[in-house]
């Protein structure tokens, strides 16, 4: 055990015991101080030092802190810092012990690495999850050979979830170690989808490592982080990375390749299925097919060779001359295989997906089944499948053209709906406000007619009520027969008034209004038509809400009947000067018989020349007010009874307006971006030709 490490274990004591003396290492490192006590220069140092061992050791911290606290030579001074931490530690004064580990300076980097180290157990017992992070990291960085630091990061990173500084770690010592344990930790990490967000360059420079180290290892990396970035977003960002790396590490030394050229195939054909446009992926091709065909050993070239000549013979001049010869001579050095109508079927079903995205799913098929007499691709001859995807791809090329036409046909059409729509919102509109503002009026007229009846014939009624007054009749008590009369003739009046007068004005009104929401409706219909004949089916249909006549007939009912309720009014008894002229006149005279004559006379007089205008106003008033109220409500009625009509073309406009935007982003894209619908047929066709290369089909 080195003395560095006897120290850290503060079994130093241990190295200056003396071997002859028997005992407590107490009383024996006593007894040497005090020997040492007797000499001209006594050197206590390293006593000391052991002294404090010996009391930690015995749980005597406080002993062992004062024994660290004396005067000790250079060398020891920081590791009895050391010391004098974990002693606080031990005592449960975190806090001090992390000052004092902090104040520790020494050039060992055993010593640095131990402080770290306890730092790091504070931290963790303190919770705090941030420097004990900084803490062990620092450690790894400073001695990555120290004593477990990297498996305790390892844990420890994983144990609190911070899953980059471990993906860090485990990056870092597989470079460092060349270990297969590091490189298993990596691989698990990257296979549980904690690495799926890096970068792939990130992982360049360890693939050039593993590489040079050794080429299974770098497979077996390589293949783990390529099933990872396959469903990612970095998924072509990870190719050109791959690529890159073998193009620059390429050795012309014979190696048999166990991986890598099944995932480069699988990734060929990701690359050209039609997700990803031919300018996006130029640059990656090259370089893929001129690896593919490296790793790929001569006998088993037939993929790789025949994707070059197919891409070569597809897009001329798009691969290098040199890589193109190669692949000629690898191709005519592989033996062809049988034909394998497996290949065909999935590139056939692949361009029908395609075409049916593109709104030609039954066009095509009109095109293809004369050719496979409507059988199966399974039982389809070489020649006809060939013949399949041939002209599938010819045809769809060709209507280019024509979807561009319907495309442009479908916004006229959508434009010239548009317009249907929008013309029939606004006689909508005009009708709405044309009905509100007629049936407003009319009630209005209504309303005015039956007030002004009652203001004019009531008031007549009420002078006719003279006629009970005659010569013999008692004066003393006429006021309130008078009175009483009056009441009874108002009664009569309205009764006959609402039951005859308002009842009749009301139910031609509603009749009124009826027969003009029957001629919106019918207007309404014409619209539904004229819509329908458009679309070539019975697509909308505007039908008002009626019952809103209901709803109308209902509350004008409920205010007719109020008017027949109402309290008994005081009409002769009132104290207006001249009744109560007529009521004194009446008590005073109506006992002398001659002057009935001349009471009978001032009363009549009275009666049928009195202004009873007040009279019939505060009988019709509340019921006015309430059909006014009612007026008020007409215009939102006739709102809701045109509702559904408005809802319904204001939801098919949008409709076709956001067909019109679809269509035309669609267009403009063709417009803009032709490749978005030829780059996958060419690819269709490069797939095409390797198909026929492959299964030697072009000499059948």
């Amino acid at each position: 055990m080195t003395t560095e490490n006897r120290r850290i274990n503060k079994s130093y004591y241990q190295t200056i015991l003396d071997k002859s003396k028997q005992g407590h290492p107490v009383s024996i490192l006593g007894d040497m101080y005090m020997e040492e006590m007797q000499k001209q220069w006594p050197d206590l140092s390293s006593i000391r030092y052991a002294q404090g061992e010996i009391y930690y050791q015995n749980n005597d911290y406080e002993a062992a802190i004062f024994k660290w606290q004396q005067p000790l030579e250079e060398e020891l001074i920081p590791w009895a810092q050391k010391n004098i931490a974990d002693a606080h530690v031990e005592l449960g004064l975190l806090e001090e012990a992390e000052g004092l580990y902090l104040q520790v300076d020494s050039p060992s980097l055993v010593l640095k690495s131990e402080v770290l180290m306890q730092l790091f157990s504070l931290y963790v017992q303190q919770g705090n999850q941030r420097k004990a992070v900084s803490t062990i990291k620092e450690a790894v960085s400073l001695n990555p050979d120290y004593s477990r630091v990297t498996e305790i990061a390892q844990t420890y990173f994983e144990d609190i979830g911070e899953w980059d500084h471990a993906v860090e770690l485990a990056v870092n010592e597989t470079i460092r170690t060349k270990t297969s344990y590091w490189m298993g930790v990596l691989s698990g990490y990257v296979q549980q989808g904690l690495t799926v967000g890096y970068r792939p360059d990130y992982f360049n420079d360890l693939l050039v490592h593993i590489l040079a180290m050794d080429r299974d290892r770098f497979e077996d990396m390589t293949e783990v982080l390529w099933n990872s970035y396959r469903q990612s977003p970095y998924y072509i960002e990870w190719l050109r990375v791959t690529n890159q790396l073998l193009l620059e590490a390429h050795e012309e030394l014979p190696y048999v390749w166990r991986k890598l050229p099944a995932l480069y195939q699988e990734a060929y054909f990701d690359l050209i299925n039609g997700d990803y446009l031919i300018r996006e992926i130029s640059d990656l091709i090259q370089q893929h097919l001129t690896n593919w065909l490296d790793i790929t050993a001569e006998s088993d070239a037939l993929a790789s060779s025949a994707a070059i000549l197919a891409w070569d013979k597809t897009i001329p001049s798009m691969l290098d001359e040199q890589l193109v010869s190669k692949a000629e001579y690898q191709f005519e050095t592989t033996t062809p295989q049988q034909h394998d109508s497996k290949d065909g079927m999935i590139l056939f079903e692949a361009i029908k997906a395609w075409a049916k995205k593109e709104g030609l799913l039954h066009d095509l098929t009109e095109v293809t089944d004369p050719i496979l007499r409507n059988s199966d691709m399974e039982a389809a001859s070489p020649s006809s499948i060939r013949e399949v995807l041939k002209v599938s791809i010819e045809f769809l090329l060709e209507q280019r053209v024509e979807l561009e036409k319907g495309i442009e046909e479908e916004i006229e059409w959508n434009e010239a709906l548009l317009a249907s729509l929008q013309n029939i919102h606004q006689q909508l509109g005009d009708m709405e406000q044309e009905t509100a503002e007629h049936m407003t009026e009319s009630f209005r007229t209504m309303k005015n007619n039956l007030s002004k009846r009652v203001m004019t014939e009531l008031p007549k009624q009420l002078q006719k009520s003279a006629s009970i007054i005659q010569d013999d009749s008692d004066f003393s008590k006429i006021n309130e027969e008078l009175n009483e009369e009056m009441n009874r003739r108002i009664v009569v009046f309205m009764n006959n008034f609402v039951h005859h007068d308002v009842k009749q004005a009301v139910q031609q009104w509603i009749n009124e209004c009826k027969r003009e929401f029957q001629e919106n409706q019918a207007a309404c219909n014409e619209f539904s038509q004229t819509v329908n004949q458009q679309y070539n089916e019975e697509k909308i249909d505007l039908q008002a809400d009626f019952k809103v006549l209901e709803d109308w007939q209902r509350d004008l009912e409920r205010i007719s009947r109020g008017m027949l309720r109402f309290e008994k009014m005081n009409i002769f008894m009132r104290n207006t000067p001249s009744q109560l002229f007529l009521k004194g006149a009446g008590k005073l005279f109506s006992s002398i018989s001659k002057n009935n004559e001349m009471l009978h006379s001032r009363y009549k007089n009275y009666i049928e020349n009195e202004d009873y205008t007040p009279t019939a106003k505060e009988i019709i008033d509340p019921f006015m007010q309430q059909l006014e109220l009612f007026e008020g409500s007409i215009e939102w009625d006739v709102n809701r009874f045109f509702a559904n009509p408005v809802d319904i073309v204001n939801q098919e406009t949008e409709k076709v307006e956001a067909d019109i935007e679809s269509h035309t982003a669609d267009l403009q894209k063709m417009h803009d971006k032709p490749e978005t619908y030829r780059d996958p047929l060419t690819l269709f066709e490069v797939r095409r030709r390797q198909y026929e290369l492959t299964n030697t089909i072009s000499k059948v």
